[in-house]
């Protein structure tokens, strides 16, 4: 049986921060080390973690990141319980997370590489630098969160074309606004 737990507004805010710093964080370690000099890696520069670990923490992170941002939501429409598994049935699961695969995609591509040209003439080991996510590796990553955020966009827009509110105390007032 699940426990239940009782958050308040404060809480959740600071769970949300929290996990916001700690992507922050590793998305600039992973930009700072993905090239290293050999020289700099001998020398024992860099913060020494595992940047695919990493990563796959941040990816881990964005997912609680939605339920807390689901969490908030909730409570702002006066709503005081939430089910993890019933919220990622509605638009604003859809929503969070193709927020939180845009941010990855755009996070991917500030991450610098070695030029594939460039390693192909020399050869990786004359270089005299090491990389842990090739331009393939990152290309690939972001296709695959490109066709995440697709899926979650194609949800928005089935929701946006087909679901409707009634209007009962103040419809006249926006009629004159519609657009065909």
């Amino acid at each position: 049986m699940n426990k239940s737990i009782k958050l308040n507004s404060g809480n959740i805010i600071n769970i949300r921060k929290n996990i916001d710093n700690q992507k922050k964080n590793y998305w600039k370690i992973i930009r700072a080390e993905n090239v290293m000099s050999n020289k700099a890696i001998k020398a024992g520069m860099g913060s020494g973690k595992d940047l695919k670990a990493l990563y796959n923490e941040i990816m881990q992170m964005s997912e609680k990141l939605v339920y807390i941002k689901g969490m908030l939501f909730y409570l702002n429409m006066g709503i005081t319980t939430f089910n993890k598994e019933e919220f990622k049935k509605t638009n604003n699961y859809s929503i969070f997370m193709a927020c939180e695969m845009k941010e990855a995609i755009a996070q991917l591509k500030m991450i610098p590489t070695l030029d594939p040209k460039l390693k192909s003439a020399k050869g990786l080991k004359n270089i005299g630098k090491k990389e842990i996510f090739t331009s393939a590796k990152i290309a690939a990553l972001i296709k695959d969160l490109q066709l995440k955020a697709n899926k979650y966009d194609a949800e928005l827009e089935k929701f946006n074309s087909s679901t409707e509110i009634d209007i009962t105390s103040c419809g006249e007032e926006f009629k004159d606004m519609l657009v065909a």
